[in-house]
């Protein structure tokens, strides 16, 4: 769409019309001061993803709706324009006027598609293989821009990925779902987030096909040997942290810290007795570089 185009507007039967509009960032601003009071807060991450979207011209009209009520008031679409102020650049998207009362009751009570019906959707991955493919390409993606850094590191918050750039890390990651699967697999003989598993498999394969395959074939198959063994240092750890309370959960920050830490042990034939990652008050160890 140009966007000098002329618009075509559509009618509903209670006088709603919708159309497709080129917001500039002066015109967000004029309709976020339409913004209705009692809005739902804004989401900075979602409004950093949107903007980074923009601004590399990945935008897409998705079929989503920025909407005023029947006083004119803005009641869905904060974020989109939020983003579009500060991304200082214009966007197309579809608007609708003149939603009723009844509507704003039943707004946004659908279940939302999740980033893996969003794969399977659009072809990027099987069902079977949706979630972890997606939460693979996340933390792969946070890895290497170094959003990842130490073994409390968490993903999300300003780095949470829109659907456009997971759809392009997903198109970009090599092998990414027969890593997804190899994980799922793994998971199975070290209760590690599937994500986790599946980046080191990912890294260490760039390393070295048969050491991957030897490393984790010791850990599916429990060969360790006796005191200092990587290996065993790694499984009681991991034992002993999901015993610890039923509430408690490994974050994959910290699966990579004990992955990578193990794999280097492996490597280098070291022995390691102690899988340390710190404190809030000593600082946590940060994640080695897999050798």
């Amino acid at each position: 769409m140009k966007k000098d185009q002329a618009p075509t507007v559509a009618h509903g039967p209670a006088s709603e019309t919708a159309e497709f509009v080129f917001v500039t960032p002066e015109l967000a601003v004029s309709w976020l001061a339409l913004n209705i009071d009692n809005n739902r807060n804004v989401r900075k991450s979602r409004i950093n993803g949107y903007v980074r979207d923009i601004q590399s011209d990945r935008w897409v009209i998705t079929g989503e709706a920025i909407k005023f009520d029947t006083e004119g008031r803005l009641i869905d679409g904060q974020n989109r324009c939020q983003a579009i102020v500060a991304a200082g650049k214009g966007a197309w998207v579809l608007v609708v006027r003149g939603v009723s009362e009844e509507a704003l009751v039943v707004l946004d009570s659908g279940a939302a598609r999740s980033t893996g019906d969003m794969l399977i959707i659009t072809g990027l991955s099987e069902r079977a293989d949706a979630k972890d493919v997606g939460a693979i390409a996340r933390l792969q993606t946070a890895y290497q821009a170094g959003d990842v850094k130490h073994a409390a590191s968490h993903i999300g918050g300003s780095y949470g990925l829109t659907k456009s750039e997971l759809a392009e890390a997903v198109l970009t990651i090599p092998y990414i779902e027969f890593a997804a699967r190899h994980a799922r697999g793994m998971y199975r003989y070290l209760r590690l987030p599937v994500s986790a598993l599946g980046v080191a498999f990912l890294e260490f394969s760039k390393l070295s096909a048969d050491d991957t395959a030897e490393f984790f074939n010791r850990i599916r198959d429990g060969i360790q040997n006796g005191p200092g063994d990587p290996f065993l240092t790694l499984s009681r750890r991991v034992t002993s942290d999901l015993q610890s309370g039923a509430a408690r959960r490994i974050l994959p920050g910290q699966a990579l810290f004990y992955l990578f830490r193990t794999w280097n042990a492996f490597r280098e034939h070291e022995a390691l007795v102690k899988l340390q990652i710190g404190s809030t008050q000593a600082g946590f160890t940060p994640i080695p570089v897999p050798k």
